[in-house]
């Protein structure tokens, strides 16, 4: 965006708005590789424990990120139609609700914590540590559901190196806290598994500050002065949000779900998996960075009237998305026993893990493609439909997982295709609607 507040369309001015975020989520990579390489030094039920109550604090976290997603349509709508004052009011009402969001899910997770969730793991060992480590997870709630709102501010006005900035500083939190707390380096005394959910909360305090006091440094209007929307268009907002919300707790629910699958397969078959998904962000750091970058663009340039350059535009993000996806992910075909043996030292578990990554390969390709197809139509304010979408492609996804892990047992480089099989159903559901090409003539009114 130049300094009259116009989308450029080049190739570099997509990046430059797209790399902040994926180096963001490098860092939150890092962050998550260094969190199991500490915790797996220490028990495969630490690794698994804590794994599934992360998976479990990210579910519920969708809550909020489908209302940031939301935000930053809403605030990429408003500058690409010259209102600026009422992206920066959306945005002040969007802090306030999510901090609300934060409490709620708080509250919402010390109660599942308190049987419900761990009740449905079936290994006691690992059920012990997803107690222990959750009951302190769940503090981080409220710091990171409000960092998402100063996220959705700097990508819905395509200024987005604060958000590079945020990530470094609560990454070298995060990494520096594991190595003190849980393993107990520099003399520091280890406090085993919790010690990584102390240092995430920490790295999530730490982020939020940062964000706070940089916005407050480059933009303080902002918050100056602190008015918000009116209620009628509150409920504009949340009903463009809802479906989001939905779908991004959809999805992540339905991931979290078929890990629980995986554990009544097996202890081995939950590390391959848990670490299938550490390498699964290897993608997710391109695809973060451009899929954000879409629904900006997408929306921005419907607000401005620009349709004759969304097309060439979806062109550019899809050449950059799949050279991303290639760049980074181009290992797990042509060295995948490397990979495989940072994490496993028996046979077995490496032999699992190279047909896996092998499996995983063609599913981040796949994404590379499927995932710009859905958010094009969420950038373009139809997210009832990206929600329908969802729907019966999770449906698909559940249904097949189900069969190949509790009623039919398949080895886990078979359990894994179900991806596969998801991705392919959001990229038959998306292009279905995309086709008819009058989605950018008909765009939601927000």
């Amino acid at each position: 965006m130049n300094q009259a507040g116009t989308l450029n369309t080049g190739y570099v001015d997509l990046l430059r708005m797209a790399i902040p975020i994926s180096m963001g989520t490098m860092l939150q990579f890092f962050v998550l590789l260094t969190d199991n390489f500490f915790l797996a030094r220490l028990s495969e039920e630490a690794i698994n424990g804590a794994g599934n109550a992360g998976l479990v604090y990210i579910t519920l976290e969708m809550i909020a990120v489908g209302s940031s997603a939301a935000l930053q349509i809403v605030i990429a709508r408003r500058i690409g139609e010259g209102r600026r004052e009422d992206a920066l009011r959306t945005f002040r009402s969007g802090l306030l609700l999510h901090g609300i969001i934060g409490v709620l899910l708080t509250s919402v997770a010390f109660l599942l914590n308190s049987g419900l969730v761990n009740s449905a793991i079936a290994n006691p060992s690992i059920r012990a540590v997803f107690t222990d480590f959750f009951a302190i997870r769940l503090l981080g709630f409220i710091p990171f559901t409000s960092l998402l709102a100063f996220n959705a501010l700097y990508t819905g006005i395509a200024k987005t190196w604060p958000i590079l900035a945020i990530g470094i500083c609560s990454a070298a939190v995060n990494m520096v806290l594991d190595a003190a707390w849980v393993e107990g380096w520099w003399g520091v005394d280890a406090i085993g598994a919790i010690g990584a959910a102390w240092a995430s909360i920490c790295a999530e305090l730490t982020g939020f500050i940062i964000a706070l006091l940089v916005t407050l440094r480059i933009m303080p209007e902002a918050f100056r002065p602190w008015n918000i929307l009116s209620w009628d268009d509150l409920k504009a907002w949340w009903k463009l949000a809802f479906p989001l919300v939905g779908q991004f707790l959809t999805t992540v629910f339905t991931w979290t779900a078929f890990f629980f699958f995986v554990e009544k397969v097996g202890s081995m078959e939950l590390k391959v998996s848990h670490v299938t998904r550490n390498f699964f962000m290897l993608a997710f750091i391109v695809t973060q960075g451009m899929q954000q970058t879409t629904r900006t663009y997408v929306s921005g340039l419907l607000g401005a009237g620009r349709l004759a350059d969304l097309n060439q535009t979806l062109r550019r993000i899809f050449v950059i998305t799949f050279l991303g996806i290639i760049l980074f992910c181009h290992g797990y075909i042509l060295y995948p026993s490397k990979l495989a043996a940072l994490f496993f030292t028996d046979a077995t578990g490496q032999a699992a893990m190279i047909k896996t990554l092998h499996v995983l390969f063609i599913v981040v390709c796949t994404y590379a493609f499927t995932g710009v197809m859905l958010s094009t139509i969420q950038g373009s304010g139809k997210t009832k439909v990206a929600f329908r979408i969802e729907l019966v492609a999770v449906t698909i996804y559940m249904i097949a997982a189900a069969t190949i892990t509790l009623i039919w047992p398949q080895p886990i480089w078979i359990i894994w295709r179900v991806e596969l099989v998801y991705f392919l159903s959001i990229g038959f559901g998306s292009w279905l609607y995309l086709r008819k090409g009058t989605w950018c003539l008909e765009s939601q009114p927000i």
